[in-house]
């Protein structure tokens, strides 16, 4: 529980990143090993869908953010309906726009409020997280 406090911490002070995701899929994984909690492969792919958000989200915050058009989930997630019910989410609220799934698998869209959408990806973090680790 400490080192999830650690990813918390991080998730507060806006500080949280793509790369996080797979440290904090280490330490679930070793958690649910432990019997601390119970991780299923759907909740890896919810933790996978975040991670693509996020690097969307880093691209876009980058040097060369001409790249955020194109956002190909199967570098690094594995399940599609996952990704787009989370962009279909993102885009009800408003959160991003101009969507456009291509049929190679590649998702494109603009994100207007760069801080609400990062803010909204960090909230479902900490939820799945509080949820996992029942806090």
């Amino acid at each position: 529980m400490e080192k999830l406090h650690v990813f918390l911490e991080k998730l507060d002070n806006n500080e949280f990143t793509s790369k996080d995701i797979d440290l904090l899929l280490k330490q679930m994984a070793e958690d649910a090993k432990q019997g601390i909690i119970a991780m299923t492969k759907d909740d890896r792919q919810w933790f996978e869908t975040y991670a693509f958000g996020l690097q969307q989200f880093e691209v876009l915050c980058s040097k060369n953010p001409s790249k955020m058009r194109a956002g190909d989930w199967r570098q690094s997630v594995d399940d599609f309906s996952k990704v787009r019910f989370f962009v279909d989410d993102m885009e009800e609220r408003d959160i991003v726009k101009n969507v456009f799934w291509n049929v190679e698998g590649i998702v494109t869209f603009d994100i207007p409020d760069t801080i609400g959408y990062r803010n909204f990806i960090y909230c479902r973090i900490k939820s799945y997280l509080e949820k996992l680790y029942k806090l």
